[in-house]
């Protein structure tokens, strides 16, 4: 057998009395792994329990080891009747088959039930032998990274970047099974999640086949989510982007367990090229990324024949964006000046690529050349049962035209790429709403070796894939003409160059505003920016950023089957319109011209459809400022120009609230200057010319039409009646504050949970409901002032007619003295200055673990004031809450908060279990709450992931 797991169990505490007679526990233990099974001796007597087991040992195979989590079930023993069960431990063995991973996973893990919650703690040991396995047909995938980061971990540089690779597993539901009529609840929860855990297993190490087929040996940006479809089964999907990892004290990859044929295969001497690369999500003070360029062997001569399985989205099973870095020292101490990066790709060996798309939300500087705009597609379908779990065809034929679509659009936008890639669905009854978003953007894929080209096609087919790539490579005839263009551009790159269209204005297939960039005078930028990736580090702003958002609620008809679809399917367009229009008037009345970070989410229940959009708000300096908001109508009453009044009142109010000091330069942005000659490569002195016919308006004249149909307009009730945030604290809901760079520590993050019913179908409704989620953030973090809410994120959900479900997740973060000035200015009490110095004080304990149980959680990807140390493995956990006493439990509210509070002891367990002190990219990616008040009764789901680090605080 390749691999042997050996587990010990020393110790329970605070077990629960199960024998009232003696207010005592005659506990044991029950060790599974796949169908062996083993227990410990019955401790009689103790709710503390000491076993000091001897090691039990499973001999097992290693894709076992990834798809089965190890289970520890404490019960206690009953001569004459079954044994109680106390609760169960699931624990996932693959942070133990990293290479650099722990050599043991050891310590307290909650005993957790289903139907009581936790009931004590026991301590064990479980430790992994793995047998490297060189067979090149295995089904294991051992040793793969998975990082829930979307941009590069500290510890680690790029070696390259391989793109987009997404798997999917499907099977029954135990709660739509027969059997589960007749069993208990607390049996049919326990089998839905042992289910949850191993499919969870099996889709990485799935994922993690097609990485080594790839040539990487870890998966960034990793997104899984479970799609319960009620009788027609789950569906678990997972995406993510393969790139190769290597430790900056080294330049080899970091590689696998498993011998892969395909990596361990020598490089041409020829296919390494030489540059230096910095992440976009590092400061500046933080070393330089150094990336390896290599082309896979290959792709030498003959493409490679295609491998495509169930699920598979690349033609080409290896594919590779890579860079180097020459080994003479770049360090700290180095003389060496950074030159600008150059991501190469030799033209004769690379692959079209099927899907060119990212999960990165961060990347190296110098591998984005044009950010476009954000690209969306969206569809509807009816579920029906999967009948081969192991042929999952129809679901991945759904998700093949969702991405082919937006694949067009980013094509139609003059793109290479999609950038921050995200899919989504919403499931009602039989309706599942499909959705994937992304930012079109153009990638640096050429270097001295050769020009930057396109990497998209436009079909399925083999043959006219073959065909698009030979008429591609046919067109680059010109080398040297095109390199010396290229290495001109590369020279010249400046902070605005992001803004700029990547297309000839006069060639669009869609109307756009275009004007002359505001830095350079020379290329075109649009007027306005949304993107869903985060603010780049090298990209000039004005100001700080602000948080937008936008909600759309419509009533539908109750229907079913192909017409209810059909309704849904009629509606979504204009729900996406609607909430565009939103966050564009909202965008200007902040005086602002671009959005990051945006997230958009639309549910449909049975009789509501419901969208929700969040984003960054900030003001890029090569972009035209907006034109002021003007309202227009066909029958106004006298309150118009009291709207207007208070629409230009908001505005100067928002300019200075976010510091947009912006000079009359920047502001006349939008208007050409006929006297700077056009130089760019996308427009020429025609279409200059033209533009500057097109501006018909300039000078405080310019304004922003909102075109108003009846008096109490929806729409703009919406955007005036949004409160902001309280002087002092910020708020984003991206990695890092625009504008602010004095962030001091993590303070606390947070999880609010709203339910409730919707007696309106207006979004006055739903605004209101989520402003008052924010002041009521605001109202508890008040004593934190001065602070930032970051990684802000809403998900909403419909679980019964007319309720609403609305779940927020963030962190507060502390600021330092650079900002606390400002606030001493505008604050002169000095009773707010004791307050707010005392509140720093408290921040700090609050923030540093004091000790060595204390786990730090954060949705971001780092830790304020602290170094990464070591990663040591991804979780996922999802677990099953069920009570037959809501009522006693201080009803929804209660339940909700100490089910939350008992799934945080059970990460904080796992972290500290592995040796470390803190869980970052922390999300809730499933939050399912039911209930049935008649009976008191309630079930809710949850499903957590992160990536486990060791840190050092204070360094």
């Amino acid at each position: 057998m390749p691999a042997k797991v050996k587990v010990k169990i020393v110790a329970g505490r605070n077990l629960p009395v199960m024998d009232r007679a003696s207010d005592l526990t005659d506990a044991f233990v029950e060790i599974r792994f796949c169908n062996a099974t083993h227990k410990t001796d019955v401790y009689r007597k103790s709710l503390n329990p000491q076993w000091n087991s001897e090691w039990f040992k499973f001999e097992v195979d290693d894709e076992d080891l990834q798809d089965e989590p190890l289970q520890i079930r404490v019960l206690d023993y009953d001569t004459y009747s079954s044994h109680d069960s106390i609760g169960k431990v699931y624990i996932d063995l693959n942070p133990l088959l990293w290479q650099d991973g722990p050599p043991s996973i050891s310590g307290w893990f909650p005993i957790y039930d289903t139907m009581h919650g936790i009931r004590g703690d026991i301590n064990l040991i479980v430790k992994v032998d793995l047998f490297t396995d060189v067979n090149r047909y295995r089904q294991s995938s051992c040793g793969v990274y998975f990082f829930g980061t979307a941009g590069c971990p500290e510890v680690y540089h790029l070696s390259a970047i391989y793109g987009f690779v997404e798997e999917l597993v499907v099977n029954d539901d135990p709660e739509y099974k027969w059997i589960d009529k007749i069993r208990t609840p607390r049996a049919s929860n326990e089998a839905r999640q042992r289910l949850f855990s191993k499919l969870s297993g099996e889709l990485r190490r799935k994922i993690g086949l097609k990485v080594l087929e790839m040539g990487g040996n870890a998966i960034l940006g990793y997104q899984q989510c479970f799609d319960l479809e009620g009788e027609s089964g789950i569906v678990v999907r997972g995406i993510g982007t393969v790139v190769a990892l290597a430790k900056k004290d080294g330049d080899a990859p970091v590689s696998p367990h498993s011998v892969s044929p395909i990596r361990d295969c020598p490089l041409p001497e020829d296919s390494v090229l030489s540059s230096n690369l910095t992440s976009d999500n590092q400061s500046s003070g933080k070393p330089a990324m150094a990336i390896k360029t290599f082309t896979s062997p290959t792709k030498a001569g003959v493409p490679a024949p295609m491998l495509r399985r169930s699920s598979d989205s690349d033609i080409s099973h290896r594919r590779g964006v890579s860079v180097s870095s020459s080994g003479s020292g770049g360090g700290p101490g180095g003389g060496t000046k950074p030159t600008i990066p150059k991501p190469a790709i030799q033209p004769q060996h690379i692959d079209i690529m099927e899907f060119p798309f990212f999960t990165l939300t961060t990347f190296p500087e110098g591998f984005l050349i044009h950010l476009c705009g954000v690209v969306t597609s969206r569809s509807v379908k009816l579920l029906d049962k999967i009948h081969n779990p192991d042929e999952p065809e129809t679901r991945d034929a759904w998700w093949s035209e969702i991405r082919t679509e937006i694949r067009s659009h980013a094509r139609a936008m003059g793109c290479n790429s999609v950038i921050g890639y995200s899919e989504q669905t919403s499931i009602c009854d039989e309706i599942i709403i499909l959705s994937a978003m992304g930012t079109g953007a153009v990638i640096n894929l050429g270097g001295e070796s050769g020009p930057s080209f396109d990497v998209c096609t436009m079909s399925l087919d083999r043959q006219t894939f073959e065909r698009e790539r030979d008429k591609l490579n046919k067109l680059h005839i010109d080398t040297t003409l095109a390199n010396q263009l290229h290495r001109e551009n590369l020279d010249t790159m400046k902070s605005c160059s992001m803004c700029h269209v990547p297309y000839n204005e006069n060639t669009a297939p869609f109307p756009v505003t275009l004007s002359k960039c505001a830095l350079c005078r020379k290329q075109r930028v649009p007027d306005v920016l949304f993107t869903t990736v985060e603010p780049p580090s090298k990209l000039r702003t004005i100001g700080k950023g602000s948080f937008l958002q936008a909600r759309i609620c419509r009533f539908k008809k109750e229907a079913k089957s192909e017409s209810n679809a059909k309704e849904i399917s009629d509606n979504l367009p204009f729900m996406e319109y609607e909430l565009h229009k939103q966050l564009m008037c909202k965008l200007k009345l902040r005086g602002m011209n671009a959005l990051f970070g945006l997230h958009v989410q639309i549910v449909v229940g049975e009789t509501l459809l419901l969208a929700i959009a969040g984003a960054t708000a900030v003001y890029i300096e090569a972009m035209p400022s907006p034109h002021l908001p003007k309202l227009i109508g066909k029958e106004l009453s006298c309150s118009r120009n009291l709207s207007q009044k208070k629409i230009l009142d908001l505005i100067h109010k928002n300019k200075e609230l976010y510091d947009l000091y912006i000079t009359d330069t920047n502001y006349m942005g939008s208007s050409s200057n006929p006297e700077t000659p056009n130089t760019g490569l996308s427009t020429n002195n025609d279409s200059d010319e033209e533009m500057t016919d097109l501006d018909l308006v300039t000078g405080n004249k310019e304004s922003f039409i909102l075109e108003i149909d009846e008096e109490d307009d929806e729409g703009l009730n919406s955007v005036l009646m949004d409160s902001q945030p309280p002087k002092g604290i910020s708020v984003c809901n991206t990695n890092c504050m625009p504008g602010l760079d004095n962030v001091v520590s993590n303070i606390q993050m947070f999880t609010r949970v709203w339910r409730g019913e919707l007696m309106s179908n207006n979004c006055k409704e739903v605004s209101k409901i989520c402003d008052n989620i924010l002041k009521s953030l605001f109202f508890k973090l008040r004593h934190m002032i001065p602070c930032v809410l970051m990684r802000l994120h809403f998900d909403v959900e419909i679980p019964d007619d007319d309720i609403v479900q609305i779940t927020c997740n963030g962190i507060c973060m502390e600021l330092g003295q650079a900002n606390e000035k400002g606030f001493a200015e505008h604050d002169h009490e000095n009773s707010a200055k004791q307050l707010s110095g005392s509140k720093l004080k408290t921040k700090n304990e609050v923030s540093i673990p004091s000790d060595e149980t204390s786990i730090d959680i954060s949705p971001l990807p780092y830790i304020a004031g602290a170094q990464i140390d070591k990663y040591l493995g991804n979780l996922n956990i999802f677990c099953i809450r069920e009570s037959t006493s809501i009522r006693e439990d201080g009803g929804l509210s209660g339940f909700m908060h100490s089910f939350v509070s008992e799934m945080l002891a059970v990460v904080r367990s796992h972290v500290q279990s592995l040796g470390g002190n803190a869980l970052l990219s922390y999300k809730m990616t499933e939050c399912i709450l039911l209930d049935n008040p008649h009976k008191n009764q309630g079930q809710c789901l949850l499903n957590v992931c992160g990536d486990v680090v060791q840190a050092t605080y204070g360094s």
